[in-house]
């Protein structure tokens, strides 16, 4: 037993050190994949200290200790030892793991006391045992330290407070749809119900905190987290939608998903902007977005109502002047107050808004957004004596018009982005006014004007974009390409747009990255004829310059009579549909039924014509995605000939692996040849049957992803 002892010391000593060390030189270690295993092992080992060392304690508790063979003595090092292995494991784990924050901060340095407590504990015992007092203190202490580190864990591993939460309150307040603002009270709630785990309170897996709006804003290590006004293209609403094996997939499988109301909500939260700090209600009655959030709030509040000392307006007037462009609602249940919402450019007239002269003392919201407002028409909004809230955001008014809202004695709060409204105009209409609340996003207002500004009228909100440590955030979005990508017959209009006044769009049609100089400047709509890839950038003078946006067109030739598929793909990914001739070139989601899947077999395909045609190349849409095991083709074959029993071998191309941690792409391999005469063609494509040394599954066999096979 003696030397049973003396061997454990011995290790104990030496784990002790090697932990000190890990800790010293911790951010200069590479865990290699082989240690990586024993780090993981720490969420199974570390029941066995925690036992142990409780049990240990208890020794301090018990009479005078009569243990002739040592046993007890065995106990307090296997514990001791045990702990600072399992601080060992969790140090390494912690190096492999993307998490930060400060849960894994107190659990890590927790842990290591422990393991500290446990080795003092056991070279200290004759002393502690001893002095009665100062070894029970200890012994409290140390086991205080053990909860605190397994709570801190358990928190790390499962969530916020999981201990509590099944005897806690955890319903979410519903807040009235007419107090509810866009972040807190929607965005908010569903990010802390379905992500605070990693990106909460105390975790910030990925660098991604989603507390508030400026980490949403910020991004986590891979990226911003959303695109404004293109979900299609955000990593959030990529994230979601992989497949629920995929390593990247959010939340991890393990963890309750969002349901399909959730992300049809952040969906339409990104489409509309990825607004923040507004009211719900501040957005259109018909918005979307508004719509669907509207299901997770509270209806208004009949005596939350603002008390108007004005009478309602008959509900049949209201639905009188209610048309297609033109929208008036209650500002609330059982509000006289009306908010009125104006639609499409080409409906709007000056007319359109006299017309609401017979109702304008209800009129308290009045939003003419991207209406071809001028000056004199403000003359009529003049005209609206109880009009609390305005927005006329990228309209045609200039500080002329501004002038003529100083009769508006209620007027609080005012929204004029995107309009040419100046400094000098904006500082005699807020030295005249009641107004609380400005929006200048997008003016000729400069950063220095809105700081004097700011500086002048200090009870006065003054916004002009999303501000981080203080710098001004002038980023363009990307610019809209209305003409959806895709397979076309001839000719093919190409439109694009930005939401932004005075943005340039300019673009390229060979793939390659626009710049602000020499590529090619978009003015009107203009017709494509050939294979094109389309890239396009916005640019604007004093701002950053968008990410580039891209579209693929691909001119069809031939149409196959009909399509046979010699080998079944799998079930799982065997397509909607003519997926081969529906002129849709399928996205990056291999989930979405636009693909056809082959792992196990070459996928081998044949095109039928009735009559004979002469060709001349063949271009066949594929899917490159590694790291979910999809590969291009380890060779594509094109058999042709006057039926399928007498096909001969036309071309065959063999495609090299590619290396690690190349992205994932759609690839329209395009294989020509001599001007042949065919009535059927036969596609061979063999998947890779096994993944590369580099590839976390080496040795299992890869995939092929097919979609639209275009003949010329």
């Amino acid at each position: 037993m003696h030397r049973l002892i003396k061997i454990g010391e011995g290790i104990l000593l030496g784990s002790l050190v090697l932990l000190l060390f890990l800790l010293s030189f911790e951010n200069l270690i590479h865990v290699p994949n082989w240690l990586k295993i024993f780090g993981r092992m720490h969420t199974v080992f570390l029941h066995f200290p925690i036992v142990l060392l409780l049990l240990s304690f208890i020794t301090l508790w018990l009479p005078a200790e009569n243990d002739t063979r040592g046993w007890m003595r065995l106990l307090r090092l296997i514990a001791a030892l045990t702990a600072v292995i399992t601080a060992i494991m969790g140090l390494l784990l912690s190096l492999e793991t993307d998490k930060e924050g400060s849960l894994l901060i107190w659990h890590k340095w927790t842990g290591i006391s422990l393991a500290m407590a446990g080795f003092i504990f056991y070279i200290s015992f004759g002393k502690l045992y001893a002095n009665k007092i100062i070894g029970k203190t200890f012994s409290v202490a140390a086991t205080l330290l053990v909860i605190v580190a397994g709570h801190f864990g358990g928190d790390l591993t499962h969530g916020k407070n999981y201990l509590l939460e099944p005897v806690e309150n955890n319903e979410i307040k519903k807040v009235p749809i007419d107090q509810a603002v866009v972040f807190e009270d929607i965005i908010k709630p569903i990010f802390t119900k379905r992500c605070g785990n990693c990106h909460g309170e105390g975790a910030s897996k990925g660098g991604l905190l989603l507390l508030d709006s400026a980490g949403v804003w910020k991004g986590g290590k891979t990226g911003p987290l959303f695109v404004p006004g293109e979900p299609l293209v955000s990593l959030l609403l990529k994230r979601i939608h992989l497949p629920e094996d995929d390593k990247k997939h959010m939340p991890p499988r393990a963890k309750a998903q969002l349901s399909g109301e959730e992300i049809a909500i952040l969906t339409a939260w990104i489409r509309s902007g990825g607004i923040m700090n507004k009211r719900l209600i501040s957005l259109p009655p018909k918005d979307s977005f508004r719509i669907l959030a509207a299901s997770l709030l509270e209806p208004a509040q009949i005596n939350q109502n603002p008390i108007y000392d004005f009478a309602a307006v008959d509900d049949k007037k209201i639905k009188e002047l209610t048309n297609n462009y033109r929208v008036l609602e209650p500002l609330g249940i059982g509000s006289p107050a009306l908010s009125v919402y104006f639609y499409g450019k080409a409906a709007y007239s000056k007319k359109s808004l006299e017309e609401l002269l017979s109702v304008k003392k209800q009129i308290v919201t009045l939003s003419l957004s991207r209406m071809p407002v001028k000056d004199e028409e403000l003359s009529v909004v003049n005209q609206f004596s109880n009009l609390e809230k305005l927005n006329v955001n990228y309209t045609d008014i200039t500080g002329k018009g501004l002038a003529q809202l100083t009769g508006l004695q209620k007027l609080s709060e005012l929204s004029i982005s995107g309009t040419a409204i100046t400094s000098e105009a904006v500082e005699k209409l807020l030295a005249l006014s009641h107004i609380q609340k400005l929006v200048i996003w997008d003016t000729k207002i400069d950063t220095l004007q809105v700081l004097a500004l700011r500086k002048k009228f200090t009870k006065i909100q003054i916004e002009n974009g999303f501000v981080d440590n203080g710098k001004f955030i002038a980023i363009l979005s990307t610019p809209i390409i209305e003409t959806q990508g895709g397979v076309f017959d001839t000719l093919k209009m190409i439109k694009m747009k930005h939401p932004f006044r005075g943005v340039t769009i300019r673009y390229t049609l060979d793939g390659s990255v626009p710049d602000s100089a020499d590529s090619k400047l978009y003015k009107d709509s203009f017709f494509i004829q050939t294979n094109t890839e389309l890239k396009v950038r916005a640019f604007k003078s004093g701002w950053t310059g968008s990410s580039p946006v891209e579209a693929l067109y691909i001119k069809r030739g031939f149409i196959p009579d009909s399509v046979g598929l010699i080998t079944p793909p799998d079930p799982k990914y065997n397509g909607v549909g003519k997926i081969l001739e529906d002129k849709d070139l399928g996205d990056l989601n291999f989930g979405n039924g636009k693909w056809l899947g082959y792992m196990n077999n070459p996928a081998i395909l044949d095109l039928y014509f009735n009559k004979p045609i002469k060709a001349q190349s063949l271009l066949v849409n594929l899917l490159k995605r590694t790291e979910q095991h999809i590969f291009l083709p380890v060779s594509l074959e094109v058999w042709v000939g006057p039926d399928k029993a007498h096909l001969s071998l036309l071309r065959k191309i063999s495609n090299p692996i590619p290396a690690k941690n190349e992205p994932n792409i759609l690839v329209q391999q395009a294989i020509s040849f001599p001007l042949t005469a065919m009535k059927c063609i036969r596609i061979i494509a063999k998947p890779i049957p096994s993944l590369p040394e580099w590839h976390k599954s080496k040795g299992k066999k890869g995939w092929v992803f097919l979609s639209e096979i275009v003949v010329n």
